[in-house]
C-alpha cells in the first residue's frame, strides 16, 4: 500500500522541509497545496521532490484540503501541517497500520510543543491523520475543516473501522504567534463560517474570544449569544461543543457589568462540574473563581484534583492548555490555599516541593516561612 503525504501551505518555507523530510520513510509522495506564498515555500516543497498543487485562497481552508486530496495518488493519505513533524519513532507503527485491510483511518497523538527550548512540554490529543484515499472522503469548514460525512459513516459502509496508531505528530506550536493581523485573519475566516452555517455554538465561542483579544467588544455580544444556545442545551450529558469549555472559563472570569446571556456564574460552575469535570483549563478555571471568591475549601478540592492529573496522567486534553497548571502553578496556588486553611503541614509540603524551582522559588520560601511561622506557638 502506498501514502501521500497533503500540506497545505503559504509562507512556511522555514518550517516546512522538517515537515516533508519527517514522513520520508513513510510516504513515496508529497502533494503541497500551496494558496499563493511569496517566501521560497514551493522552491523548498519542489526542492525535496514535493509536487506543488496552486489553489487560489478563497478563504477555505477545507477547499484548499480537498485540492490536496484529489492530487494525491496513493492509496493512503498522511495529513501534516506545515508546523508538525512526525516522531521516526511511530513511522513503523504507521507503515503496519497501512497495511491492514479492516481499517479505514487511524488517529495518531498529536503533541503540542509550546516551547523551543523544552521538548515534550505541552499537551497531547487525538486526532484522524491517516486515512485512505476515497471519493467520499471530503473535508468541509472554512476553519478547522473536518470531514462531512463522518469518516466513520464513510467507514462502516465500506466494511472497515477506525483505530488508533502507535505514532506522534509533534506541532511545533510556538511557531504560530497570535499577532493582531493572524486575530483578525482568523475573525474573518470566523464569521465566513458563520454565514455558511449559521449558529455553529463552538465557531460563536472562538469568534467572540477571538474578539476580545483584539479588545473589540462585540465579543461579549457573541459570547452572550453562545451562551444562550449553550443554555438550552443545558440539560444535555455532553456540550454541544468543546469550546464550550473556552466559553465556561469566559463566564467565570468576565466582569458582571461585561457579562451577556442566560448563564450565571453559579450555572456555569454547575455546567463545569457536569461536562468538564476532568478538563484541566475548565477546572483550573473554577479554582481560580472559588479562589477569588474566598472559598477556600472548593478552590483546594480542585486544586488537589488537577495536582493528580498531573501526577497521573489522567486527564481530558481539552484543545491544549500550559501544562503548569496540573504541575507547578496548581501546587503553588494549593500551598496557598492551605495557608488559608490553617493547614501548616500541608502547605509546608506543597512549598517544599518548588523550592528547586527557578521560576517559584522565591514565591515558595517566602510561604514556606510564613506556614512555619503561622504555626510557630506564641507565649
Amino acid at each position: 500500500m502506498t501514502v501521500t503525504t497533503c500540506l497545505v501551505t503559504r509562507d512556511h518555507d522555514q518550517s516546512l522541509g522538517r515537515a516533508i523530510r519527517s514522513a520520508a520513510g513513510l510516504a513515496g509522495e508529497v502533494v503541497v497545496a500551496d494558496t499563493g506564498s511569496t517566501d521560497r515555500t514551493t522552491a523548498v516543497a519542489a526542492g525535496l521532490g514535493a509536487r506543488v498543487v496552486p489553489v487560489a485562497w478563497a478563504d477555505d481552508f477545507a477547499a484548499a484540503c480537498n485540492a490536496a486530496v484529489a492530487a494525491a495518488t496513493g492509496d493512503w493519505v498522511l495529513w501534516l501541517n506545515p508546523d508538525e513533524e512526525v516522531d521516526p519513532a511511530g513511522l513503523p507503527a504507521l507503515a503496519a497500520a497501512a497495511a491492514d485491510p479492516t481499517r479505514f483511518a487511524y488517529r495518531v497523538r498529536v503533541r503540542q510543543e509550546l516551547r523551543p527550548d523544552r521538548p515534550g512540554y505541552g499537551t497531547t490529543g487525538w486526532q484522524v491523520r491517516l486515512f485512505r484515499r476515497d471519493p467520499g472522503v471530503r473535508y468541509h469548514g472554512r476553519l478547522h475543516p473536518d470531514f462531512v460525512p463522518p469518516l466513520e459513516e464513510i467507514a462502516a459502509a465500506r466494511g472497515q473501522t477506525i483505530a488508533a496508531a502507535d505514532a506522534v505528530v509533534r506541532r511545533h506550536a510556538y511557531l504560530s504567534k497570535p499577532t493582531p493581523d493572524k486575530l483578525r485573519w482568523v475573525v474573518r475566516l470566523l464569521e465566513a463560517e458563520l454565514r455558511d452555517r449559521p449558529g455553529q455554538v463552538g465557531f460563536m465561542i472562538e469568534l467572540g474570544r477571538n474578539l476580545l483579544w483584539l479588545n473589540d467588544p462585540r465579543g461579549h455580544e457573541v459570547l452572550g449569544e453562545a451562551a444562550g444556545l449553550v443554555r438550552q442545551a443545558a440539560g444535555a450529558p455532553t456540550p454541544p461543543s468543546p469550546w464550550a469549555g473556552s466559553l465556561i472559563e469566559y463566564l467565570l472570569s468576565v466582569s458582571p457589568e461585561q457579562a451577556r446571556g442566560p448563564v450565571t456564574r453559579a450555572d456555569a460552575r454547575e455546567l463545569a462540574a457536569r461536562w468538564f469535570p476532568n478538563t484541566p483549563p475548565v477546572v483550573w478555571a473554577v479554582a481560580a473563581e472559588r479562589f477569588a471568591a474566598e472559598d477556600y475549601p472548593a478552590a483546594t478540592g480542585l486544586l488537589e484534583q488537577l495536582v493528580l492529573m498531573g501526577r497521573t496522567g489522567e486527564y481530558d486534553d481539552g484543545g491544549g492548555f500550559a501544562p503548569d497548571i496540573i504541575g507547578a502553578t496548581s501546587v503553588l496556588n494549593l500551598g496557598v490555599c492551605y495557608l488559608h486553611l490553617d493547614r501548616w503541614d500541608d502547605a509546608r509540603a506543597c512549598f517544599g516541593q518548588l523550592v528547586a524551582d527557578p521560576d517559584r522559588r522565591d514565591a515558595a520560601l517566602r510561604g514556606y516561612r510564613l506556614a512555619e511561622l503561622r504555626q510557630r506557638p506564641t507565649g
